[in-house]
Formats: structure tokens, sequence, C-alpha cells
């Protein structure tokens, strides 16, 4: 008989894998070394499932903008007049001037018009930045071969790269807040910083070798460029695409929603059942089925312009209108659309529990789908919603829908705390929702839901 090996008393763990005792190997040591430089503590226990997969693409995407952030930078310096000896050192001096100035006023334009939906859009901003990174190196290549509008080139290619430059920096940092699972926002957000210079170093030195390669060879360069930006586009959506964020946004509810009103997916994909009204069946998607059809581009798939958080004048403009919305509305919120105009507000009371957002949010949503495709009946929503949305398609040209909003209240009284209760089972996270709320509250004497006069 063999004998009984001893039992272990203790063992260890580096993260989730088991480390055998005694010293370390040479390549355990360079394994655990590296993982230190580059991955987050913990890893990958410590950060979102889909971290590793988005790492690796926005590692590729990163390496092809380095390669051709060379391309652009050999462009820039022959459009200022390096190696040209009629050219101007005030005029190159002044171009540069110029670049710096239109770039300090697009980053403050564009941080005013949209700083505050970039955490709730994250994706979509994210792959505009890239976008209008590309469209910068572009830009400034061509600017040697123009030499008349060479200066206008780098302006707006500068006015571009600021773009980028917010854009990025702030939908890199939302990611980082998805990233991270013990509160190790910094460690995720520097480790990933780690990478990029990683990746950029090995971009120089690509650079270093393909630079005097393509160096009088006009053809090959632009070739060489588009392959790039082709593969900087391409691994930027897969990159997008590997996201699962289980944040609530505009985009991922009205995806949501549709997939509720329709009883499941377009595909027959089938989600998470719970009850609805009157013990019918609601049944909500999960995140990672969302996800992937979520709008690459912000604005995209809406049919209303949607105010939440709405003051009180852009709401209503009597107080005969507000004593109608008051009765129409729920206790935490009013809402008002008119449906010639493609508006629709929310108001939001003053001291409203924080799901009132999200509440009032899904009603506008559901609004909006009664002015898009016909219910289907065969869904317990669809034939509730079905003679709603007949009535609100013929109410007139600058009128609101009472009826329809008082009807629609009624239905969401108890559709709403269902719908959030759904969500929350599906894996969505509706206690920190990003749906781009503004400041205005309102605060009235008493709500009074019901039916409309």
């Amino acid at each position: 008989m063999e004998p009984a090996e001893a039992p272990v008393w203790c063992r260890s763990f580096w993260g989730s894998l088991e480390v055998s005792r005694g010293a370390p190997k040479p390549r355990e040591r360079l394994r655990r070394a590296a993982a230190r430089l580059l991955l987050p503590q913990g890893f990958p226990d410590s950060v979102s499932p889909d971290y590793g997969a988005y790492q690796a693409w926005d590692s590729l995407q990163a390496l092809c903008s380095s390669l051709c952030s060379a391309l652009s930078a050999r462009a820039v310096l022959e459009a200022v007049g390096v190696g040209d000896g009629s050219a101007s050192v005030t005029g190159a001096a002044l171009t540069w001037l110029l670049r710096d100035g239109v770039g300090i006023v697009t980053r403050i334009g564009f941080v005013w018009l949209q700083g505050s939906h970039l955490d709730c859009e994250a994706k979509q901003w994210r792959f505009v930045a890239d976008l209008l990174n590309d469209v910068a190196l572009v830009l400034e290549i061509l600017a040697p071969h123009w030499l008349s509008l060479g200066p206008a080139l780098l302006v707006m290619a500068a006015a571009a790269r600021c773009v980028v430059g917010v854009a990025g920096g702030a939908t890199r940092a939302a990611l980082a807040v998805h990233q991270a699972r013990r509160d190790n926002v910094a460690d995720v957000a520097a480790k990933d910083s780690s990478q990029e210079t990683l990746v950029n170093g090995a971009g120089l030195l690509l650079s270093l070798l393909l630079l005097p390669l393509l160096d009088g060879r006009p053809c090959l360069t632009w070739a060489t460029l588009v392959l790039l930006l082709i593969g900087h586009l391409t691994f930027n959506l897969a990159a997008i695409g590997s996201l699962t964020l289980t944040s609530l946004n505009r985009p991922r509810l009205r995806l949501a929603i549709g997939w509720a009103l329709r009883g499941g997916g377009a595909a027959g994909e089938r989600g998470v059942a719970c009850a609805g009204v009157g013990g019918a069946r609601l049944e909500v998607p999960r995140p990672e089925q969302v996800n992937p059809r979520e709008p690459l581009l912000p604005g995209f798939g809406s049919r209303l312009r949607l105010h939440l958080g709405a003051p009180l004048e852009l709401l209503v403009s009597s107080e005969a209108e507000l004593r109608k919305a008051l009765e129409c509305g729920s206790p935490d919120y009013i809402i008002v659309i008119r449906p010639s105009q493609s508006w629709v507000g929310v108001g939001l009371r003053r001291g409203a529990p924080p799901e009132a957002a999200v509440l009032g949010c899904a009603q506008a949503l559901i609004l909006e789908q009664l002015l898009g495709a016909p219910m289907e009946p065969g869904t317990p929503l669809g034939r509730s919603l079905e003679p709603l949305q007949r009535k609100i398609r013929k109410c007139p040209p600058g009128a609101v829908p009472w009826g329809v909003l008082a009807e629609t209240s009624r239905l969401f009284r108890d559709l709403g705390p269902a719908l959030l209760r759904g969500l929350e089972a599906a894996g969505w996270d509706v206690r920190r929702p990003l749906l781009a709320v503004d400041e205005w509250r309102l605060e009235w004497a008493e709500p009074r839901p019901g039916h409309a006069p």
C-alpha cells in the first residue's frame, strides 16, 4: 500500500491562482512582475468580466493610432515649412499659435455643450473620439499637399484633436468606474495608462522602422495610412462591442423597454420574466442582450427630444396647463409631450426618491414608442397601449394629449415598479442610472395623480 499523503495545513494563492510552495521559478517571478506593472491588483477578480477583451482590443487600436500619429507628425512639420528654405519662421509660429488658440476655444465649447453627457453615453463618445482622431490625422497628412489650405487644415485638425482629448479622457474615466469591482478605480486607471505607455513605446519603435521606408513614396504612404485607419476603426468597434455595461442610460433603457413591449427579442431571444401589470408576464432583457444593440453614435435611435428634469416654463404655459399636468402625472413627477414638436419633458418633484428619474424617463420612452411602429396586440403591454397609440397619433399640432398622459400614468403606477424589479432581476444597476438628468426641480402643494378632466 502506498503511504497516505500528509495533510495540507495551508495553501497559498496569488489572486485566484494557487501558488506552489518553495521559491518561485524565474518565469513565475517575471509573470508576477508583469502583472504588477500592467494589471490591476487582484486581476481577474477585481475587475469586470469584459476587462480582458476590452483592454486587448483597445491596445491594438492604440498601436494603430500611434503609427498613424507618426505619419501625421511628419506631415505637420512639412506643412509649417520644415525643410523648405523659403518658409517663414514667423508664419510657422503664427500657424502654431492659431492651432493652440482654436484648440482652447474648442475644448471649452465642447465641455460646455457635452460635458454632462460623457458619463451617460461613454461608449458613444468613445467611438466619436476615435472617429474624430482619424479625421484629424487625415487633415494633417493632407496639409502639406495643399499649401494654400495648409494652415486651415491644421487648425481644423487641432480643433478635432481637442475634442478627442476631452471625450477620450472623460470616457476612459467612466469606463474605469465600470471595470473596477473593488473600489479600485485609481488602480484600474493607472494600469490602463501603463498599458497605453507600453503600446506607445512599441509604436515608437515600429515608427522608427516605418518612416524611412515610406520616405518619398506617397502612394505607399497613403496605402499604409488607409490600412492603419481601417484597423484602428475595426479594433475600436471590437473594443466597444466587448463592453457589457450594467448602468442604465437612455439608449439602453429605450432598448429594454422596446424588448418588454414586444415580449421578447427580435430574433426570438428570451430575457428574464417577472410579474407585470395585473399578474401578466413582463419580460426584461439582460445587459449582455442589450449592449450589442446599443447605437454607436450619440442621439441615434430616438424619435423625441427628451428633457429629463425640465423647468416649469418649458412644461406648461399657464396655470390651467399646470393643473392638467398635475392631474395627469404621478406623485413624484409630471410629464408633458408635444408630438408635433417631437418633444417630451419630465418635471421632477423636489425631494423625490432616486428611482423617480428612472420611472419618469421610462414613461417618456413608452410615449416615444407610441409614436413609432404599431404595437403588437399579441403581447399584454401591446394590447393595453394600442388604443393609446391611435389616440396620440390623432393629436392636433401644438396640442398636448392629456388623455393619453393620464392613461399612461395610470398604467405606469403598477407597470413602473414591476419594470424596476424586472430590470434589477435581469442584472441592471437601477440605483445609479446615467440618464442625463437636468438640475431643475419642482415643488407643488399636493400631487393629484388620477384621471384627466
